[in-house]
Protein backbone atom coordinates (compact mmCIF):
# COMPACT_ATOMS: atom_id res chain seq x y z
CA UNK A 1 0.00 0.00 0.00
CA UNK A 2 1.34 3.41 -0.98
CA UNK A 3 2.37 5.60 1.92
CA UNK A 4 1.04 9.11 2.33
CA UNK A 5 3.54 11.75 1.19
CA UNK A 6 5.44 14.15 3.40
CA UNK A 7 5.83 17.17 1.15
CA UNK A 8 9.30 18.63 1.68
CA UNK A 9 9.56 22.23 0.47
CA UNK A 10 13.10 23.58 0.39
CA UNK A 11 13.08 27.29 -0.31
CA UNK A 12 15.72 29.92 -0.94
CA UNK A 13 15.33 33.69 -0.93
CA UNK A 14 17.44 34.99 -3.82
CA UNK A 15 18.55 38.51 -2.87
CA UNK A 16 20.40 41.16 -4.86
CA UNK A 17 24.03 41.89 -3.94
CA UNK A 18 24.69 43.18 -0.44
CA UNK A 19 25.84 46.63 -1.58
CA UNK A 20 22.28 47.28 -2.79
CA UNK A 21 20.48 45.18 -0.19
CA UNK A 22 20.59 46.64 3.33
CA UNK A 23 18.64 43.67 4.70
CA UNK A 24 21.38 41.32 3.46
CA UNK A 25 22.66 39.81 0.24
CA UNK A 26 25.61 37.99 -1.34
CA UNK A 27 28.94 39.83 -1.70
CA UNK A 28 28.68 39.66 -5.49
CA UNK A 29 26.56 38.08 -8.21
CA UNK A 30 29.01 35.21 -8.74
CA UNK A 31 28.73 34.16 -5.10
CA UNK A 32 24.94 34.32 -5.30
CA UNK A 33 24.89 32.16 -8.42
CA UNK A 34 27.21 29.61 -6.84
CA UNK A 35 25.03 29.49 -3.73
CA UNK A 36 21.86 28.79 -5.73
CA UNK A 37 23.60 26.13 -7.83
CA UNK A 38 25.14 24.43 -4.81
CA UNK A 39 21.82 24.38 -2.95
CA UNK A 40 19.97 22.87 -5.90
CA UNK A 41 22.74 20.32 -6.49
CA UNK A 42 22.39 18.98 -2.94
CA UNK A 43 18.61 18.82 -3.26
CA UNK A 44 18.85 17.04 -6.60
CA UNK A 45 20.86 14.25 -4.97
CA UNK A 46 17.77 13.60 -2.83
CA UNK A 47 15.42 14.03 -5.82
CA UNK A 48 14.07 17.25 -4.36
CA UNK A 49 13.29 20.45 -6.30
CA UNK A 50 13.62 23.92 -4.82
CA UNK A 51 11.34 26.91 -4.69
CA UNK A 52 13.46 30.00 -5.34
CA UNK A 53 11.91 33.30 -4.22
CA UNK A 54 13.68 35.93 -6.32
CA UNK A 55 13.76 39.69 -5.69
CA UNK A 56 12.98 41.71 -8.84
CA UNK A 57 16.44 43.20 -9.34
CA UNK A 58 18.02 39.74 -9.07
CA UNK A 59 15.44 38.41 -11.54
CA UNK A 60 16.50 41.01 -14.09
CA UNK A 61 20.22 40.45 -13.44
CA UNK A 62 20.28 36.64 -13.23
CA UNK A 63 17.03 35.55 -14.85
CA UNK A 64 18.65 33.43 -17.57
CA UNK A 65 20.75 31.49 -15.05
CA UNK A 66 17.82 30.98 -12.69
CA UNK A 67 15.57 29.76 -15.50
CA UNK A 68 18.24 27.26 -16.54
CA UNK A 69 18.65 25.95 -12.99
CA UNK A 70 14.89 25.72 -12.51
CA UNK A 71 14.44 23.83 -15.77
CA UNK A 72 17.24 21.37 -15.01
CA UNK A 73 16.06 20.67 -11.44
CA UNK A 74 12.28 21.03 -11.93
CA UNK A 75 12.31 23.87 -9.42
CA UNK A 76 9.90 26.78 -9.14
CA UNK A 77 10.71 30.48 -9.47
CA UNK A 78 8.62 32.74 -7.25
CA UNK A 79 8.78 36.40 -6.30
CA UNK A 80 10.39 37.90 -3.20
CA UNK A 81 10.32 41.54 -2.15
CA UNK A 82 12.11 43.78 0.34
CA UNK A 83 10.79 47.29 -0.43
CA UNK A 84 13.95 48.84 1.07
CA UNK A 85 16.14 46.90 -1.38
CA UNK A 86 14.07 47.49 -4.51
CA UNK A 87 15.26 49.77 -7.32
CA UNK A 88 17.31 52.59 -5.75
CA UNK A 89 15.52 52.50 -2.39
CA UNK A 90 18.70 51.31 -0.68
CA UNK A 91 20.12 54.81 -1.15
CA UNK A 92 17.66 56.17 1.41
CA UNK A 93 16.56 53.07 3.27
CA UNK A 94 14.93 54.88 6.20
CA UNK A 95 12.30 56.36 3.88
CA UNK A 96 11.00 52.92 2.90
CA UNK A 97 9.13 50.45 5.08
CA UNK A 98 8.74 46.68 5.30
CA UNK A 99 5.92 45.26 3.17
CA UNK A 100 3.49 45.01 6.09
CA UNK A 101 3.85 48.74 6.70
CA UNK A 102 2.02 49.65 3.49
CA UNK A 103 -1.72 50.00 2.84
CA UNK A 104 -3.57 47.70 0.46
CA UNK A 105 -3.45 50.28 -2.34
CA UNK A 106 0.26 50.89 -1.78
CA UNK A 107 1.05 47.16 -1.78
CA UNK A 108 -1.02 46.65 -4.92
CA UNK A 109 0.74 49.46 -6.79
CA UNK A 110 4.18 48.31 -5.65
CA UNK A 111 3.68 44.66 -6.55
CA UNK A 112 2.07 45.51 -9.89
CA UNK A 113 5.15 47.58 -10.76
CA UNK A 114 7.41 44.73 -9.61
CA UNK A 115 5.61 42.31 -11.92
CA UNK A 116 6.07 44.74 -14.81
CA UNK A 117 9.77 45.08 -13.97
CA UNK A 118 10.31 41.32 -13.79
CA UNK A 119 8.38 40.75 -17.02
CA UNK A 120 9.49 37.46 -18.52
CA UNK A 121 12.88 37.43 -16.76
CA UNK A 122 11.82 34.35 -14.80
CA UNK A 123 10.01 32.76 -17.74
CA UNK A 124 6.39 32.36 -16.74
CA UNK A 125 4.82 35.06 -14.57
CA UNK A 126 5.60 34.06 -10.97
CA UNK A 127 2.61 32.78 -9.00
CA UNK A 128 4.40 32.12 -5.70
CA UNK A 129 5.29 34.90 -3.26
CA UNK A 130 7.16 35.53 -0.03
CA UNK A 131 7.62 38.96 1.53
CA UNK A 132 11.00 39.94 2.93
CA UNK A 133 11.38 39.21 6.65
CA UNK A 134 7.92 37.55 6.50
CA UNK A 135 6.46 41.04 6.65
CA UNK A 136 2.74 41.25 5.88
CA UNK A 137 -0.49 42.73 7.17
CA UNK A 138 -4.17 41.82 6.93
CA UNK A 139 -4.42 43.19 3.37
CA UNK A 140 -1.46 41.28 1.93
CA UNK A 141 -3.08 37.96 1.00
CA UNK A 142 -6.03 39.69 -0.67
CA UNK A 143 -3.72 41.97 -2.67
CA UNK A 144 -1.60 39.01 -3.78
CA UNK A 145 -4.71 37.18 -4.92
CA UNK A 146 -5.94 40.22 -6.85
CA UNK A 147 -2.62 40.34 -8.72
CA UNK A 148 -2.76 36.70 -9.78
CA UNK A 149 -0.56 35.06 -7.15
CA UNK A 150 -1.97 31.67 -6.20
CA UNK A 151 0.32 30.37 -3.46
CA UNK A 152 3.23 31.29 -1.26
CA UNK A 153 5.11 30.97 1.99
CA UNK A 154 4.22 34.32 3.48
CA UNK A 155 4.00 33.32 7.15
CA UNK A 156 6.31 32.06 9.85
CA UNK A 157 3.95 31.00 12.65
CA UNK A 158 5.33 32.16 15.99
CA UNK A 159 7.43 35.01 14.57
CA UNK A 160 6.92 38.28 16.42
CA UNK A 161 9.07 41.15 15.15
CA UNK A 162 6.97 44.34 15.18
CA UNK A 163 9.78 46.49 13.74
CA UNK A 164 9.62 44.30 10.61
CA UNK A 165 5.80 44.43 10.59
CA UNK A 166 6.05 40.64 10.88
CA UNK A 167 3.76 39.37 13.63
CA UNK A 168 2.64 35.75 13.32
CA UNK A 169 2.04 34.63 16.91
CA UNK A 170 -0.78 32.10 16.91
CA UNK A 171 -0.88 31.88 13.11
CA UNK A 172 -2.21 28.72 11.49
CA UNK A 173 0.57 26.14 11.28
CA UNK A 174 -0.60 24.04 8.36
CA UNK A 175 -1.24 24.40 4.62
CA UNK A 176 -4.46 26.38 4.11
CA UNK A 177 -6.43 28.79 1.97
CA UNK A 178 -5.57 32.34 3.07
CA UNK A 179 -8.10 34.69 4.64
CA UNK A 180 -9.15 37.90 2.89
CA UNK A 181 -9.26 40.00 6.08
CA UNK A 182 -7.19 38.33 8.81
CA UNK A 183 -3.81 36.90 7.90
CA UNK A 184 -3.42 34.45 10.80
CA UNK A 185 -6.36 32.13 10.11
CA UNK A 186 -7.62 30.02 7.19
CA UNK A 187 -10.11 31.61 4.82
CA UNK A 188 -11.56 31.19 1.35
CA UNK A 189 -9.13 33.04 -0.92
CA UNK A 190 -7.81 31.11 -3.89
CA UNK A 191 -4.32 31.44 -2.42
CA UNK A 192 -2.70 28.42 -0.78
CA UNK A 193 -0.40 29.40 2.08
CA UNK A 194 2.47 27.03 2.96
CA UNK A 195 3.77 28.18 6.36
CA UNK A 196 7.46 28.02 7.23
CA UNK A 197 8.42 25.22 9.62
CA UNK A 198 9.91 26.27 12.97
CA UNK A 199 10.48 24.72 16.38
CA UNK A 200 7.36 25.87 18.20
CA UNK A 201 8.76 24.77 21.57
CA UNK A 202 11.44 27.49 21.46
CA UNK A 203 10.66 31.15 22.14
CA UNK A 204 13.98 32.78 22.98
CA UNK A 205 15.21 33.25 19.39
CA UNK A 206 15.26 36.85 18.08
CA UNK A 207 12.33 36.00 15.80
CA UNK A 208 10.23 34.88 18.77
CA UNK A 209 10.13 31.24 17.65
CA UNK A 210 12.58 28.39 17.08
CA UNK A 211 13.85 29.57 13.71
CA UNK A 212 15.71 26.73 11.95
CA UNK A 213 16.91 28.42 8.78
CA UNK A 214 19.57 26.27 7.16
CA UNK A 215 22.40 28.81 7.44
CA UNK A 216 22.31 28.87 11.23
CA UNK A 217 20.55 25.76 12.55
CA UNK A 218 22.14 22.36 13.05
CA UNK A 219 20.84 19.32 11.21
CA UNK A 220 19.56 18.04 14.56
CA UNK A 221 17.61 21.25 15.21
CA UNK A 222 16.01 21.01 11.77
CA UNK A 223 15.15 17.38 12.47
CA UNK A 224 13.62 18.24 15.84
CA UNK A 225 11.31 20.82 14.25
CA UNK A 226 10.40 18.30 11.55
CA UNK A 227 9.50 15.52 13.98
CA UNK A 228 7.54 17.90 16.17
CA UNK A 229 5.48 19.45 13.37
CA UNK A 230 4.94 16.40 11.17
CA UNK A 231 4.13 14.26 14.19
CA UNK A 232 1.43 16.77 15.12
CA UNK A 233 0.10 16.80 11.55
CA UNK A 234 -0.15 13.01 11.52
CA UNK A 235 -1.79 12.92 14.95
CA UNK A 236 -4.32 15.60 13.99
CA UNK A 237 -5.04 14.05 10.59
CA UNK A 238 -4.14 17.17 8.60
CA UNK A 239 -4.95 17.07 4.89
CA UNK A 240 -1.35 17.78 3.90
CA UNK A 241 1.76 16.76 5.80
CA UNK A 242 4.49 19.23 5.00
CA UNK A 243 7.69 20.92 6.07
CA UNK A 244 9.00 24.14 4.58
CA UNK A 245 12.53 25.34 5.25
CA UNK A 246 14.36 28.53 4.35
CA UNK A 247 17.80 29.72 3.34
CA UNK A 248 19.40 32.52 1.29
CA UNK A 249 21.78 32.92 -1.65
CA UNK A 250 24.46 34.36 0.62
CA UNK A 251 25.26 30.90 2.02
CA UNK A 252 28.07 28.56 0.91
CA UNK A 253 26.32 25.35 -0.20
CA UNK A 254 29.14 24.08 -2.41
CA UNK A 255 31.42 23.10 0.48
CA UNK A 256 31.16 21.39 3.85
CA UNK A 257 34.37 23.05 5.06
CA UNK A 258 33.28 24.90 8.19
CA UNK A 259 36.40 27.09 7.95
CA UNK A 260 34.78 28.71 4.89
CA UNK A 261 31.31 28.63 6.47
CA UNK A 262 30.31 25.75 4.24
CA UNK A 263 26.79 24.43 4.92
CA UNK A 264 26.62 21.62 2.38
CA UNK A 265 27.17 19.01 5.09
CA UNK A 266 24.46 20.44 7.34
CA UNK A 267 21.95 20.47 4.48
CA UNK A 268 22.84 16.91 3.47
CA UNK A 269 22.58 15.62 7.04
CA UNK A 270 19.28 17.43 7.60
CA UNK A 271 17.71 15.91 4.50
CA UNK A 272 18.85 12.43 5.54
CA UNK A 273 17.26 12.94 8.96
CA UNK A 274 14.01 14.22 7.43
CA UNK A 275 13.86 11.09 5.29
CA UNK A 276 14.31 8.93 8.40
CA UNK A 277 11.58 10.82 10.25
CA UNK A 278 9.17 10.41 7.35
CA UNK A 279 9.82 6.67 7.40
CA UNK A 280 9.34 6.51 11.19
CA UNK A 281 5.95 8.20 10.83
CA UNK A 282 4.83 5.93 8.00
CA UNK A 283 5.20 8.61 5.34
CA UNK A 284 7.19 8.87 2.13
CA UNK A 285 9.42 11.90 1.66
CA UNK A 286 8.30 13.70 -1.48
CA UNK A 287 10.16 16.67 -2.88
CA UNK A 288 7.76 19.47 -3.68
CA UNK A 289 7.69 22.97 -5.02
CA UNK A 290 5.04 25.20 -3.53
CA UNK A 291 3.07 24.77 -6.75
CA UNK A 292 3.06 21.01 -6.12
CA UNK A 293 1.72 21.56 -2.60
CA UNK A 294 -0.98 23.89 -3.92
CA UNK A 295 -2.17 21.25 -6.37
CA UNK A 296 -2.16 18.50 -3.74
CA UNK A 297 -3.99 20.65 -1.21
CA UNK A 298 -6.67 21.74 -3.68
CA UNK A 299 -7.31 18.10 -4.59
CA UNK A 300 -7.54 17.05 -0.94
CA UNK A 301 -9.71 20.06 -0.08
CA UNK A 302 -12.04 19.32 -2.98
CA UNK A 303 -12.45 15.76 -1.77
CA UNK A 304 -13.64 17.09 1.60
CA UNK A 305 -15.86 19.85 0.17
CA UNK A 306 -13.54 22.74 1.04
CA UNK A 307 -13.40 25.26 -1.79
CA UNK A 308 -11.79 28.70 -2.22
CA UNK A 309 -13.47 31.73 -3.70
CA UNK A 310 -12.67 32.59 -7.30
CA UNK A 311 -10.57 35.68 -6.55
CA UNK A 312 -9.43 38.06 -3.86
CA UNK A 313 -12.34 40.44 -4.41
CA UNK A 314 -15.13 40.56 -1.86
CA UNK A 315 -17.84 38.00 -2.54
Amino acid sequence: MAREPLYVCMTMDVERIGACSPTGGPPDWAFGARSVSGFCDVLEAFKLPATLFVVPDAAVEQGALLRKIAEETESELGLHLHPQCWKDHYLDVEVHDYLGGYTADEQHAMLAEVLDQVGDSLGDIPRAFRGGNFSANDDTFRVLCELGFTHGSVSQPGRSVPRFKACWKGAHLDVHFAHRAFRQVPGDLDFVEVPLTSDQSVGDHWTGVGDVRIESATAEEIAKATRQEVGRQVGDGKLIKHVCFLTHNMVNFWSDDTNTKGRKGVLTDALSLIEEIADDLGLEMKGATLQTVREAFIQKASDTGLQPSVSGTAG
